[in-house]
């Protein structure tokens, strides 16, 4: 009749010892590339609320003036001192302490010094407190929306920060 089929013992043919230690360290390897990708980040500089880096209530005085921004994100150092390098526009010296920034999305109804309407555009955003401007007091804000890519103003406006904002 037939013969009984007899499965194979031991170890497969041409499988050796040394495949269980190379098969070890890739394990190995997964394992720390795996904690190191999920521990990575935690305190850094990019982790700050940007939020609070702004002047007290900043969103009030924008929205008052036809302007939204959504989605602040911090840029690096090498953007940060690009931006700041160029001409701010209306006398505005920005001392790079004090100016903050941020990678944001733009929303402008087009209402500022018959600027263009802009929905969701991104941008970056540049704000400097306590600015001086034309022989101000100092309690101003200046704030520009810069084109990431070519660093032109899309819009500026300056309020008062002493001012209560008159949003609505």
């Amino acid at each position: 009749m037939s013969e009984p089929v007899a499965r194979p013992r031991g170890r497969p043919y041409g499988f050796k010892p040394f495949h269980l230690v190379v098969g070890a360290v890739v394990a190995c390897f997964w394992v720390g590339l795996a904690a190191f990708v999920l521990t990575h980040g935690r305190g850094d500089p990019s982790a700050v609320d940007v939020y609070s880096e702004l002047p007290a209530d900043f969103t009030a005085h924008l929205q008052a003036q036809g302007v939204q921004y959504q989605g602040l994100s911090s840029v690096d150092a090498a953007t940060t001192q690009r931006v700041l390098s160029q001409p701010l526009g209306g006398g505005v010296t920005s001392t790079g302490s004090s100016a903050i920034v941020l990678r944001t999305a733009l929303t402008d109804k087009g209402g500022s010094q018959g600027s263009t309407a802009y929905t969701d555009q991104a941008a970056l955003m540049v704000v400097v407190p306590d600015v001086q401007s034309g022989g101000g007091s100092g309690s101003s804000v200046y704030v520009a929306f810069l084109d990431p890519v070519t660093f032109k103003i899309l819009t500026s406006l300056t309020y008062d920060a002493a001012a209560p904002s008159s949003s609505g």
